[in-house]
């Protein structure tokens, strides 16, 4: 060996064995990329092979399959009727408003009632129909309401996927789905009656009804199980309907709970498939759970609490405070409210937020979540370039 010359280990002078390229790697590697707007787009710009393998329908719908949670794309919020979609998530995530457009007709008369499962539910008051949308494929379905409705007082409703379907939210068809719709009667004595129409056998089912105090309900319906819940407007219970036995139900409201307005309290689905309550009382939030016992008695637990003025990342100078509770996702399992200074989501197990939105413009906020995979084969058209150039 001459002088200065360094030796080398046999082993390091192997040569390291390449990767397998195939394509069934290539699908696990892109299964695991986050559920973003761009994530696949970007990775289908790489070359030909990528594109062929990303757009492949059985991939995408392995994607959707894999990521149980998507992303919260943003909201559609409501000012007096006048409905548009406002994009939360940033650049190059970011939706924009106008790829979500109501499917309007002439002369219709669109009520936005609320998001679940990739789907939005409206109804068109001047044909007396539900409309089930999916706003990222732009497929939807015209359902007439029970003709043993009174048509004029339809005031809630709620759209959930049916079980077992098979199908993942971003194909372009309608994925199957039960919609429900709850309507109730000016009469003194009122009574809430509600119905069930289920997309694969295109029927509705029985009318069920039950008294409730003078009220309205508030706020979409949250999914519990196989059950829906409303907030009553007045008293503060909540109105339950079972998707099974297609049966109406009253859930009184924690006796403890203060609640000021009719915008500081919420219904939420938390750990174990159990109902859950959000209460509203100047910087603080009181969340409860409802447990139930063998005899299937339920009771409210008071849970944890937010301070508000802890939690926010403001200023002690600065003055804030909560208008409302805009909602909940199930998606996220989270839910969101509007101040002062701005609307914050709140994850409800760990109470760790995200600031969406300035201001709170408007009047009604529906969260839209959905996995979206823009031009990829699983919805109609191609705007991966609107998506990743969008400025």
């Amino acid at each position: 060996m001459s002088e200065g010359a360094t030796a080398t280990s046999p082993a390091l002078e192997t040569e390291v064995a390449p990767l397998p390229d195939n394509d069934d790697l290539h699908r696990e590697i892109f299964l695991r990329l986050p559920p973003l707007p761009s994530s696949l787009p970007r990775a289908s710009l790489v070359c030909k092979r990528w594109r062929r393998l990303i757009s492949d329908p059985a991939f995408l719908r392995r994607f959707h399959v894999h990521h149980r949670a998507p992303p919260l794309l943003g909201f559609f919020a409501d000012e007096d009727g006048d409905i548009e979609f406002v994009p939360t998530l940033r650049r190059p995530d970011r939706i924009p408003g106008a790829r979500f457009s109501l499917p309007r007709r002439d002369n219709d008369y669109l009520s936005f009632l609320g998001c679940r499962h990739g789907l939005a539910l409206l109804v068109d008051r001047a044909r007396f129909e539900a409309v089930v949308w999916n706003p990222v494929s732009g497929s939807q379905c015209r359902v007439p309401f029970p003709l043993e409705f009174n048509k004029r007082h339809v005031y809630k409703g709620a759209v959930v996927r049916s079980s077992g379907d098979g199908h993942v939210q971003g194909d372009s068809r309608l994925i199957p789905f039960k919609l429900v719709l709850v309507h109730h009667t000016d009469l003194h004595d009122k009574l809430a009656f509600a119905c069930l129409y289920e997309s694969e056998s295109g029927r509705w089912g029985n009318i069920s009804s039950i008294a409730i105090p003078l009220s309205r309900l508030h706020q979409p319906a949250v999914l519990v199980g196989n059950r829906l819940y409303w907030i009553l407007l007045g008293t503060s219970d909540i109105l339950e309907f079972d998707l099974d036995g297609q049966s109406l139900a009253i859930v009184r409201k924690p006796e403890d709970a203060r609640v000021t307005n009719n915008s500081g309290i919420q219904a939420l689905a938390v750990e174990g498939n159990k109902l859950g309550l959000a209460t509203l009382s100047k910087m603080s939030i009181q969340l409860w759970r409802r447990e139930t016992n063998s005899d299937a008695a339920g009771r409210w637990m008071p849970w944890k609490t937010v301070e508000l003025d802890k939690l926010l990342p403001v200023s002690r100078s600065t003055r804030i405070w909560p208008t409302t509770i805009l909602g909940f996702d199930e998606d996220s399992n989270a839910f969101f409210i509007c101040t002062s200074v701005g609307i914050y989501m709140i994850q409800l197990e760990s109470t760790q937020f995200t600031k969406l939105l300035e201001g709170d413009s408007f009047t009604a906020y529906y969260p839209y979540t959905s996995l979206y995979t823009a031009g990829l084969g699983i919805d109609d058209g191609d705007d991966r370039a609107e998506i990743l150039n969008d400025t």
